[in-house]
């Protein structure tokens, strides 16, 4: 008797541990070291990128198929030379300045409140095939119109800091809504409320909210998604991306495409992205290709006319380390300064 009801408290006990939330701890490190050509400046051997991120993430069964999670991700380093932005090198990291959301999950699909990705920022794990680290990147801040050196590094001082392929890879606090999977489709919806940074107060009459409706559909080698943004903060516009990847074993390949008009009727320029991914022996060779078309807000928000050029090969040396040696190339078609970039980025995750 006495064995029994030990035993029973020590399956109860079990049970109780077992209902607890687990956190787990992740992130990844990366430093490239190479050489950029900005303009007419080029710089010596210097770090290029020295940065990465830590991540908190957790789960907590609630019972009756329900599910509480949270994700905590912070920045590691400064992204200062890596998108040519001088006044970043001061810069201190905020805890969850990546990442800070809560989740309740269920049947009904899952929802999400906190700092997250938007719709077109997951969309880009779509588009973008290459498995390359792109210190520049397709769809970040990648242009300005001057140059100066500090300290054997070249980077900017001024000029549009946002000519970017695909945009809208931005991080807001939102509310947002992801429905199961059926039949290979997913339904996702969110919404960033406008809201004062000084005051907290929130719509006032002439500034709205943002809204995010997205549908993706996954089947084998086939993934497909779309996106509609209207933001009626600050620069009113409305914006529709597509993106598409297919693998065919030997080779995988990817598009997309956005359009962007504003309130004002005005279409700002549009952009087109092609990535490739080719397997071979321990790592794969990544290839890219994009361009947007002149803005009609030149070196505001959108962009200008930029054609970015993009290879490489990352040679995977374990599950968690990768070396890669990319050129990455920036055409900005005479409007403001041109840049090349050749690195070796070792990357390793944890």
């Amino acid at each position: 008797m006495k064995k029994s009801l030990i035993a029973l408290a020590a399956l109860a006990a079990f049970g109780t541990a077992s209902a607890q939330s687990t956190v787990a701890i992740s992130g990844n490190i990366t430093l490239g070291v190479g050489a950029t050509e900005f303009g007419t400046a080029s710089s010596d051997l210097q770090i290029a990128r020295q940065t990465g991120n830590i991540q908190f993430a957790g789960t907590e069964d609630l019972g009756g198929g329900l599910k509480a999670g949270f994700r905590v991700q912070t920045t590691l380093g400064t992204s200062a030379i890596s998108n040519f932005d001088a006044a970043q090198t001061e810069s201190r990291t905020l805890l969850g300045d990546r990442y800070n959301y809560l989740t309740l999950e269920g049947g009904f699909g899952t929802v999400l409140v906190g700092k997250a990705n938007t719709g077109v920022k997951t969309l880009m794990g779509v588009a973008d095939v290459t498995g390359l680290p792109i210190t520049t990147g397709l769809s970040a801040s990648s242009s300005a119109a001057a140059a100066a050196a500090k300290g054997g590094l070249v980077y900017s001082t001024g000029g549009d800091e946002n000519a970017r392929i695909i945009y809208g890879d931005t991080y807001s606090n939102q509310v947002g809504y992801q429905s199961p999977t059926m039949s290979g489709f997913t339904v996702s919806v969110g919404v960033t409320p406008n809201q004062s940074v000084t005051t907290g107060v929130g719509d006032d009459g002439t500034t709205k909210d943002a809204y995010s409706y997205a549908v993706t559909y996954a089947n084998g080698p086939l993934t497909f998604t779309a996106n509609h943004t209207d933001s009626q903060t600050g620069t009113a516009y409305k914006m529709n991306t597509v993106a598409a990847s297919y693998d065919l074993g030997v080779i995988k390949l990817a598009v997309a495409q956005q359009g962007i008009r504003l309130a004002t009727g005005t279409n700002p320029g549009n952009g087109i992205l092609f990535t490739a991914n080719v397997p071979m022996g321990a790592g794969a060779f990544g290839l890219a290709y994009g361009r947007r078309t002149a803005s009609a807000q030149t070196g505001v928000t959108f962009g200008d006319d930029v054609k970015q050029t993009t290879f490489g090969y990352k040679h995977n040396l374990s599950k968690r380390t990768a070396v890669s040696a990319v050129y990455n190339q920036l055409d900005r078609n005479g409007t403001a300064t041109d840049i090349k970039e050749t690195h070796i980025v070792i990357a390793h995750s944890f």
